[in-house]
């Protein structure tokens, strides 16, 4: 059994000092594009995909936190060979303890990387129970963040700030309904073949529906709608070469 103490809030008076602490939020980042992707040889599963911002380093989170860079890359590097192998985890919601738990998995990090003091990274999430339903959350238009969770100690600064020491041990990245970052939820962004495929149910609809008389739609409409998103994306990939 763990003996980790859960840090919610800290005193804000300098000089105090925390240790041996379950430390949840970091300056935990933004799901900020969600990918849909088929990686199955067969084409049989779709894979959803993420990635983004996960964490900050020397910045000052909503629960008055900050991370040195070195502290933070001394984790990251700790944590390559996990990732590589596939065992990095990470929960729906925070566990009230730092073991990862493979019965509450929803997701697995399958990339971390540095873009100046940015903590990137990219994941896949599960098809596992918890998966489905974190899956079902984002389709249905739900804000998704992203948290770490880490165990540690801490001291404050003459700020009010609690500076996490070098003992400080990263655990994973959980996935959280409000993460302790401005700007830590994710926006799903919808691929032109997605949206292609949407005009292609309506026009079914529409056909299958016609000789009911109950439901009328311009087809040139939905074509001219179609040629719109075709020249977006057109566009956005002009600029990216």
């Amino acid at each position: 059994m763990n003996n980790e103490k859960i840090l919610l809030e800290h005193d804000s008076r300098p000089g105090t000092t925390y240790e041996n602490c379950l430390i949840y939020g970091g300056v935990s980042g933004c799901l900020n594009e969600m990918v849909n992707m088929n990686e199955a040889a067969d084409h049989s599963a779709k894979c959803v995909k993420f990635r983004g911002k996960f964490q900050e380093a020397d910045a000052v989170n909503k629960n008055k936190r900050s991370y040195p860079y070195d502290v933070l890359n001394l984790n990251v590097r700790r944590l390559e060979e996990a990732v590589k192998n596939g065992g990095l985890i990470g929960e729906l919601d925070h566990p009230t303890d730092s073991v990862l738990h493979f019965l509450n998995a929803s997701h697995r990090i399958t990339k971390l990387w540095w873009e100046n003091k940015v903590l990137m990274g990219e994941g896949v999430i599960l098809n596992t129970p918890s998966g489905k339903v974190l899956r079902s959350l984002i389709n249905d238009g739900v804000r998704i963040g992203i948290s770490s969770r880490g165990v540690g100690s801490g001291k404050v600064n003459e700020n009010g700030i609690l500076v996490i020491g070098e003992s400080y041990k990263l655990i994973t990245f959980d996935i959280v309904a409000d993460p302790s970052t401005h700007e830590a939820f994710q926006e799903k962004v919808v691929s032109a073949k997605e949206n292609i495929e949407n005009i292609e149910i309506a026009v079914n609809s529409v056909s299958k529906n016609e000789n009911s008389g109950i439901h009328t739609v311009n087809k040139q409409m939905l074509l001219a709608c179609l040629e719109g998103i075709v020249q977006s994306e057109t566009k956005k990939a002009i600029r990216k070469i």
